[in-house]
């Protein structure tokens, strides 16, 4: 993914500076899932940070102080894991609640060249 069209495509509320560069040159202990779902979302023109692909509950750890330290309370999670009531549990340990249901861009589009959208759950760090 090209990080110089992203900047292109500032959309997206959220924005995180260190983010907007490559990787490998950010701080240590930035978790890469959380680095990639804020690229594809700021792409995309999500509201916020989506997590669409596949979480693991070993993950959800690094990806909640990621988020932290960056000072992102408010995410959404699309994926259509079979395992996310156990991540819930997990996000649920490390104080992050889910906030609701809402619809998120897809990166899709509809022959009208609109976003499809689907449905995502709400989720808030406490």
């Amino acid at each position: 993914m090209c990080v110089e069209s992203l900047k292109n495509e500032q959309k997206s509320p959220f924005y995180i500076a260190e983010f907007e560069q490559p990787f490998e040159a950010c701080k240590v202990g930035t978790n890469y899932a959380v680095y990639e779902a804020y690229q594809k979302s700021r792409k995309i023109g999500k509201d916020l940070i989506d997590f669409h692909d596949m979480i693991w509950p070993n993950e959800i750890e690094a990806i909640v102080n990621t988020l932290k330290a960056n000072d992102i309370k408010d995410f959404t999670i699309s994926c259509r894991s079979t395992n996310m009531i156990d991540c819930l549990a997990v996000f649920e340990k490390f104080n992050c609640k889910m906030n609701g249901i809402t619809e998120v861009k897809t990166g899709w589009k509809r022959i009208d060249g609109s976003l499809e959208t689907i449905s995502a759950l709400k989720m808030r760090i406490c």
